[in-house]
This record gives structure tokens, sequence and C-alpha cells, in this order.
């Protein structure tokens, strides 16, 4: 072999090996998740749900592990692929959430699966799908990446939704995401061909060298920003552009409303903030008052339709319309003060809002989901701990000191007002006092005395995701500087050579 022809094979290794450390997290899950379909198929009926539920756990572990061990030894932040992904801090903190996120629903969704008598090793291997799906939109640097991992995340989920094959109301839920899922992203890839017409790339970082200020005067620009926010706001359930979310939440299985609450929400945000303040700060005004417009509609709709609700999965479907529109505060104030905060609360509301879904499914039985605020009268007496917990969920997501809520609130509020947005914040905190009203009632039947004498079960693992949800919404607003320092580390959505 030529020296040349070697050193250029060497060069090529180095350099893929490079790659794939940048995207090391993704690689180890997707591993696993090749590795849970063959399980699947091999291994007997009976035993294929237990094992495929290992194997993504121990999946989720190692993903978290890695990014985690990477984020501690500054081992990220280069270009990979061409410039189509990263491993940069901002990347690895949503690896961690999504991980995270991943764990808890695998260990939360394991005993309803079988007290419904659902295929559980399927339903693993579907939400292992989707977690790859968001941690390919939180690398992406291209915006062929982003929509590949749109679309993977979306395409797991229309299915999750329908897994309930014996419920119309299942199917339904799937259906429409679907139908509607498509016109977002049908949205989303428009208004990416027209910034690619208008930029000539589709990477990120050289979309921001290219495309400055002068660029407001061009339609093409303009219109492919007002198509790709239309899209994101779909995606992160915002208003008014939230139709689907109500029904949507309400027809599909409770573990999978879980995981699209937090997930699907984190994940679409991820893809908001690198593609608007990575890839179009020049072009910032724009696409503030496109954001501010659906902050404030997101939070009006979604607090005041909150209130007259009667299915705890709608009110909380409500609610998440509602948060929408107070993390975009911190989307459009930008800066590291208002990505940190942006980044602090995605965090922190993954364990109020998941631990409160964690709640109502395990009041599920197996003739189906109960999610009526009846359901969970007299829940102090069948079953102290879990009532407890669920004050402070509740209390968390209307904001009440000292919860993590509370103080999500404020860094994203600090930082609308020293952005200029007061107005915005205004609204937000009238808002916000008006949402206490929804979330203290669905504790007045927890509270209420009641004759109700059955008890509540939990599994081991339900307890786990109950506990850990509870004490992290206590302890991260005990001490919210720990995430927030973090989310400051990872508050750089720009990453290029």
């Amino acid at each position: 072999m030529s020296p040349l022809l070697a050193a250029d094979l060497s060069y090529t290794w180095a350099q893929a090996l490079g790659d794939l450390s940048q995207i090391a997290a993704i690689a180890t899950l997707t591993g696993f998740f090749l590795f849970a379909i063959v399980v699947d198929l091999v291994l007997p009926k009976h035993r294929r749900g237990g094992a495929v539920a290992m194997t993504a756990v121990t999946g989720f572990a190692f993903a978290l592990g890695t990014a985690a061990y990477r984020w501690v030894y500054g081992q990220g932040g280069a270009p990979a692929y061409h410039g189509f992904a990263t491993g940069d801090n901002f990347a690895l903190f949503f690896e961690i959430l999504f991980a995270t996120l991943g764990i808890l629903t695998v260990a939360l969704s394991h005993s309803y699966l079988r007290k419904r008598g659902l295929l559980e090793s399927e339903f693993h291997i579907l939400i292992m799908a989707a977690v790859i799906g968001m941690m390919v939109l939180g690398s992406a640097t291209s915006l062929v990446t982003v929509f590949l991992g749109l679309e993977l995340l979306s395409i797991a989920l229309y299915i999750a939704c329908g897994f309930v094959r014996t419920e119309s109301r299942s199917q339904e839920a799937a259906a429409k995401y679907l139908l509607v899922g498509g016109f977002a992203s049908a949205f989303v890839l428009y208004g990416m061909a027209l910034i690619y017409g208008g930029a000539g790339t589709t990477v990120i970082p050289e979309i921001a060298k290219r495309l400055d200020a002068t660029s407001s005067g061009n339609p093409l620009i303009i219109l492919g920003i007002v198509l790709m926010g239309v899209g994101f706001a779909f995606k992160v359930s915002a208003a008014p552009f939230h139709m689907w979310t109500p029904d949507v939440y309400q027809g599909a299985p409770l573990p999978v409303t879980a995981f699209m609450s937090v997930g699907t929400k984190a994940a679409a945000f991820a893809m908001i903030v690198r593609v608007f303040s990575g890839g179009l700060p020049h072009l910032a005004p724009e696409w503030q008052a496109l954001l501010a417009f659906v902050a404030a509609t997101s939070m009006v709709v979604g607090n005041l339709m909150a209130i007259a609700q009667t299915s705890l999965k709608r009110l909380l479907a409500y609610s998440g319309v509602a948060q929408a529109g107070y993390i975009l505060i911190g989307v459009i104030a930008g800066g590291q003060s208002g990505l940190s905060a942006v980044l602090y609360y995605l965090f922190v509301y993954m364990f109020m809002n998941f631990g409160a879904f964690a709640v109502i499914t395990l009041l599920a039985g197996p003739e189906g989901d109960r999610d009526r605020f009846s359901d969970l009268e007299g829940l102090a007496r069948r079953n102290p701990v879990m009532a407890v917990l669920m004050s402070i969920f509740m209390l968390s997501l209307a904001g009440f000191p000292p919860s993590v809520g509370f103080f999500g609130k404020l860094f994203l509020f600090t930082a609308g007002v020293s952005a200029g947005y007061t107005w915005l914040v205004v609204l937000a905190v009238v808002m916000s006092v008006v949402s206490v009203f929804y979330y203290v009632r669905v504790l007045i039947p927890v509270w209420s005395p009641s004759d109700r004498t059955d008890r509540v079960p939990a599994s081991i693992s339900s307890q786990g995701v109950l506990w850990l949800s509870g004490l992290a919404s206590v302890a991260l607003g005990v001490y919210p500087t720990t995430v927030l320092l973090l989310g400051q580390l990872g508050a750089n959505p720009i990453s290029g050579p």
C-alpha cells in the first residue's frame, strides 16, 4: 500500500471515529434498540416483555452515562458528518434529559402494560425509537438532520398513540396525530426549503453566516420563517396550533401521554432554539414577533381552557399549552440568561409533569384509564404518599415557592423583562395566577373526606418513578442553581467550524 493511500485511509478512519464520538449517546442507544428488536424476535412470548424492558432501561442508562461522561470531561462540541450533527453541550444536555425520560417511561409503563394486557416489548421498542429521534433533534446542526429526527420521533409516536388497538379512542388519537402531524411536518419542510433557497445551504451555522439583517427584505426568507414557526408551534403544542393536543392526550395510553407531554415539548424546543437562535440570529426581530404572538395566545388559551376541563388528561394537556407559552418567553429573550432558563425549565418540567401523569397512570385499571376528578377522591386515605406527591407536582406546576416551577418561571420572566418583553411577562404572571385555580382544584378531591377504602397499589418501579420525581421537584427548587448552571453551560445552540 502506498504511503499516500495509507495516510488517506488513516485520516478517514480517524475522522469516522471522531464523528461517531460526537454522537456516542445516540449510537449507543441505537445499538441497544437493534438488540431489543432481536430479543423480541428470538425469545418466547412470555419472556419478551421483561427482557425488552431491561434492555431498554440498560440502553437508556448507557446513553445517559455516555452523555454525562462526555459532558464532565468536555469531549463534545466539534461538528460531525460534514456539519450535519454535533456533540456540543447543548446536545449533551438534551441527551441526558431524554435518556432520563426514557428510564422513567419504561419504569412507569411496565406494570401498566401488564395490567392492561398490552404487548410490552413492542411498546418499549417504540419508546426507544422516539427517544433516538429526540436525541437526533438535539444534536442536529443541519435542516436535513432536523427533519430526519423530527420524522423518526413522530412516526414512533403515531404508532404508540394507537397502541390500544381494541379502543376506538386510542385509534382516533393516532389518526388525529398522524393527520395533524403530517401537516405540521409539511409546513416545517416547506419552510426549510425556502430557507435553503435563500441561504444556499442547510447547515445551520452556515445559514447564520450567510443571512444577515438585510435578509429581512427577502420575502423567501420571511415566508420560510413563518412556515417553520407554524410547524414548530404545532409540534410544541402552542396555541393557536394546539387543536390536536387535548384529543390525542386523552385517547393515547397514559404512559404515552406522559412521555409525549415532556419529550415532544423538549425535543421541539431543542429544534426551535437550534434553528431560530442558532441559524437565524440576525433575523431575530422577525421570528421573535411570531413567537411572541404564539406565546401570548398559548398562555391565554391554555389557562382559560384548562379551567373548564373535567378530565385530568385534558386538563394537563391545556396546562402543557400554557407551559409552552411560558417557555417561549425564554426563547424570545435569547442570550445566555434566556436560553439557560429554557433548559432549566425543560429539565424540571420533566419531573413535575411526568410525576403528575404517573399518579394518574397508577389509578388505571384493567378496563382502561381513570382520569376523572372523581377517580382522585379519597386518595389521601387510599395512598397518603401518593397524595402528598400529587400535591407537590400540582403546586410545582402552579409555581408556588419554593418549588421548581416557581424558580423556573422566575428565571424565564426575569430574562423576558431584561430583553424588553415586559408586556409578555405581565401577561404570563396574570395567567399564572389564573392557573392556580385549576391546579388547586385537582387537589380538592385528593384531600376531601371520602368513604372509599380501596387501595391504590404501585409496583416497585412505579414507586421509584414517583419518589424520584417528587424528590427532584423539591430538591431542584431548594437548590435551583445546580441545573441552572448546567443550563448556562449548554445554552449555546451555535456549533460549527
